[in-house]
């Protein structure tokens, strides 16, 4: 008998997925920019005297949220404070979403420390929550960022379950109201007041408080808390802005400690770029300047433009120009912290070709110049030019744009690769071997021209290019090699 396989367990269709960073800024501190990463950090909301939040290594001494400083720094003495920043969080925030939004569209952010992602629309794409949901978490955990997670009928409830630690994905939405009955109301949005008011009526978990009908509710309570209480029930959807990412990229950070050496900062430009790069992929775009400013303490913003050979959208070729350029800037005073931002981009290209075509890959010419801009700026460095000129002295000018070479042709002819700008008088004794070739031309630009050009050799066995001009001077031009 052939043996029947067991039933794929498929999920039913959620239609939110929230996620809640409770460790945002310390995370990311730690992850990105700590020296130490297994220091005792604290992150300090300094108007409150409270701690927020509390890495490993501070919670193995005892240290919890909430406590305040006296009483952590009793716990820990060499505990390090990172001042805590709305601003930051809400930017960390925005990235993440950005990150997020290359395998979800529908993204709604909750600043400071939560988003959710609308799950109706990809279930398709995804074919079932599972293969998503593993997507999810495999983006997540490159970040180094702790969260939490859960899924629910509305936005409400996946946020309060995630906020209560369950971390699970819920089959079905009656399962996920199930799990809320029994969530105190800390995990809610509801204001201290309204949690204060349940207290009293002896009401401490939402189980109790879904018992109460709305009437009843009315009665004590305004229309806000009813709302919010009828969404967690999954009874009502807030409408709520979707999260649309920037077409431009820009980075900001404040340093744990103040720079005197700029080469320092290197080290903390390494994840900024490669998140700029793969923004730029993401975009299928690519760039050939970025501009840093600088954040010094007792001086006005530095601005410095790091500008390449030619489009580039690849980490290592960015980080090895951005070191070359550090090392020329000298600080007027500390730095602070830095911005980093891309604005001028292009579409990228993939260029292509047969087997067994003659290619000329120009990485390498892409990065030279890149080097070369970054080592002595922009105005030091000339490009040579071709045009379709007989004037030996024309037809490789020097420009410092940046516009592709012409696809204009040398003459051919007699003309050695050395040539001497300008022409010196001949005073060596020569003998002719080859020539006259008359060059009579340029009477239209100013320029005009009137030689007879030979090949000569000089006693040591050179061979040379000269010519005679209209006055019989004789003049050399050029040495073959």
């Amino acid at each position: 008998m052939k043996p029947v396989s067991p039933p794929v367990r498929q999920y039913a269709i959620m239609q939110w997925l929230y996620v809640d960073f409770p460790f945002l800024q310390l995370d990311h501190f730690i992850h990105e920019l700590a020296e130490d990463k297994h220091a005792a950090l604290v992150v300090f909301c300094p108007v409150n005297n409270e701690i927020l939040q509390v890495s490993g290594t501070a919670a193995s001494a005892g240290i919890q949220r909430g406590m305040g400083l006296a009483q952590a720094s009793a716990l820990q003495s060499s505990i390090q404070l990172l001042p805590y920043s709305f601003e930051s969080e809400n930017r960390l925030l925005t990235l993440l979403a950005s990150q997020l939004y290359q395998i979800a569209s529908d993204i709604v952010l909750l600043a400071p420390q939560g988003l959710a992602i609308k799950l109706d629309p990809i279930i398709h794409y995804y074919q079932s929550v599972g293969n998503f949901v593993a997507l999810f978490h495999h983006t997540l955990q490159q970040t180094g960022l702790r969260y939490h997670f859960a899924t629910g009928p509305t936005v409400e409830t996946a946020q309060a379950l995630a906020k209560g630690k369950v971390d699970t994905i819920y089959e079905t939405n009656a399962q996920a109201i199930c799990a809320l009955q029994s969530a105190s109301l800390a995990v809610t949005a509801l204001s201290e007041k309204h949690i204060t008011q349940f207290n009293r009526m002896g009401i401490r978990s939402l189980h109790a408080v879904f018992q109460i009908p709305l009437e009843e509710l009315g009665k004590r309570f305004d229309n806000t808390l009813i709302s919010y209480v009828l969404a967690l029930k999954g009874n009502k959807h807030t409408p709520r802005p979707v999260f649309h990412p920037s077409q431009r990229f820009q980075y900001q950070c404040e340093l744990p400690f103040e720079l005197e050496d700029s080469t320092r900062l290197l080290r903390f430009l390494t994840h900024p770029v490669e998140q700029c790069c793969a923004f730029l992929k993401s975009h299928n775009l690519t760039t050939d300047s970025l501009v840093l400013m600088l954040h010094l303490a007792d001086s006005p913003q530095q601005q410095i433009n790091i500008r390449s050979g030619a489009p580039l959208h690849n980490a290592q070729d960015w980080l090895s120009l951005l070191s070359l350029k550090l090392e020329q800037i000298e600080l007027t005073s500390p730095l602070r912290g830095f911005q980093l931002c891309c604005d001028n981009t292009v579409v990228f290209h993939a260029t292509s070709d047969h087997l067994f075509a003659e290619r000329f890959s120009k990485h390498a010419e892409n990065m030279l110049m890149g080097a070369l801009l970054a080592k002595l700026g922009q105005n030091a460095v000339q490009r040579p030019k071709v045009r379709a000129d007989h004037r030996a002295d024309l037809q490789v000018p020097f420009s410092k744009d940046k516009e592709e070479n012409s696809k204009a042709v040398i003459p051919q002819g007699q003309q050695p690769c050395w040539l001497i700008s300008p022409p010196r008088p001949l005073t060596d004794s020569t003998r002719i071997i080859y020539g006259p070739e008359r060059l009579q031309t340029g009477w239209w630009d100013n320029y005009p021209v009137k030689r007879d050009y030979f090949i000569a050799t000089n006693a040591k066995g050179q061979r040379l290019w000269v010519f005679r001009d209209h006055d019989s001077q004789w003049f050399v031009h050029g040495y073959f090699s």
